[in-house]
């Protein structure tokens, strides 16, 4: 992809961004709901929660929107008043449960990193004692490959996965603060 291609996919992105935006600075999602996928169909009556389709459109829509803007979800469609008043509550129990997730794996990649990269320099210190000596090549050879895997492994979890987390906890609190507000089809709304 040339240069020239690359600045107008930027700006092709910036300008569909700026269009979404409401008045107060918003990224607008606008989600059309039926009362058949609404709900989960495998979710119980006490732990409800929407349909995967549902979570799968918003994230979808809200990837190409940076972190730091807000996001505002539009629900269109006939929906119970009893529903309404559920689904920012069952929304804000989703992603909190995710931030917990993502949150677990932050800790576990930093446990992992770090047991890799003490566990790297601990058996690259005991290969440098044994080249010094000069004593069993072959067993320091792979004591070098057993040494340098690990401590690359803990550079990998440092620099790939790490940043990768931290941009998933961002886009997910992006949705876990999201507002919802719900439209009336056009028939109801010009009853009104």
């Amino acid at each position: 992809m040339n240069r020239r291609t690359r600045k107008q996919k930027k700006k092709d992105l910036l300008d569909y961004i700026q269009r979404i935006r409401d008045e107060d600075g918003n990224a607008v999602i606008d989600v059309n709901l039926c009362e058949e996928s609404l709900y989960e169909p495998l979710s119980l009556k006490g732990d409800k929660d929407l349909s995967g389709e549902i979570y799968d459109y918003i994230e979808a829509q809200a990837n190409v929107i940076p972190a730091h803007i807000p996001l505002r979800i539009r629900m269109h469609g006939d929906i119970l008043e009893e529903d309404r008043a559920k689904i920012p509550e069952i929304m804000h129990r989703h992603y909190t449960m995710k931030s917990f997730d993502i949150a677990w794996d932050l800790m576990a990649n930093l446990r992992k990193m770090l047991f890799l990269a003490i566990f790297g320099l601990a058996v690259l210190a005991v290969y440098l004692v044994l080249a010094l000596t000069g004593k069993n090549v072959l067993f320091t050879e792979i004591l070098s490959i057993v040494g340098s895997f690990s401590l690359w492994e803990a550079a990998d979890a440092l620099l790939l996965e790490r940043p990768h987390l931290r941009r998933e906890y961002k886009n997910n609190e992006q949705n876990l603060n999201q507002k919802i507000e719900f439209v009336l089809p056009m028939s109801e709304e010009e009853d009104a």
